[in-house]
């Protein structure tokens, strides 16, 4: 019985683990695809980056609200800052809220002249 028990903690844990990995391996996933379209972005409209950003969370199935997603750019700087709630069931039929955010900033060369 006292196995059975070891056995049945074990396994909660590495379910527990396995999801959050999961949700983790998502969330970095989306951080560099984001970041990707930002850095290679330096002639795209803000509006058409952000649509961008919107499309790969889709891909990912990630619950990203549109207004959860800021595309700015500043001269040569371009940020994008990405907040979203990913509900992961760490345990059966508990489902937990997990906050993740990220902000990917670049620097473009176009147009930059030399001294």
């Amino acid at each position: 019985m006292k196995t059975i028990l070891k056995l049945l903690v074990a396994l909660v844990i590495l379910n527990a683990v396995a999801r959050g990995a999961i949700a983790a391996w998502s969330y970095y996933q989306f951080r560099d695809a984001a970041a990707e379209i930002v850095l290679f972005g330096g002639g795209t409209a803000t509006p058409d980056l952000h649509n961008q950003i919107l499309s790969r969370a889709k891909e990912f199935d990630l619950p990203v609200a549109p207004g959860n997603v800021d595309v700015q750019r500043a001269g040569a700087r371009t940020w994008a800052d990405v907040a979203y709630t990913q509900p992961v069931e760490f345990f059966p039929r508990y489902i937990y809220p997990v906050e993740l955010s990220f902000t990917v900033d670049t620097f473009s060369s176009t147009g930059a002249t030399s001294p």
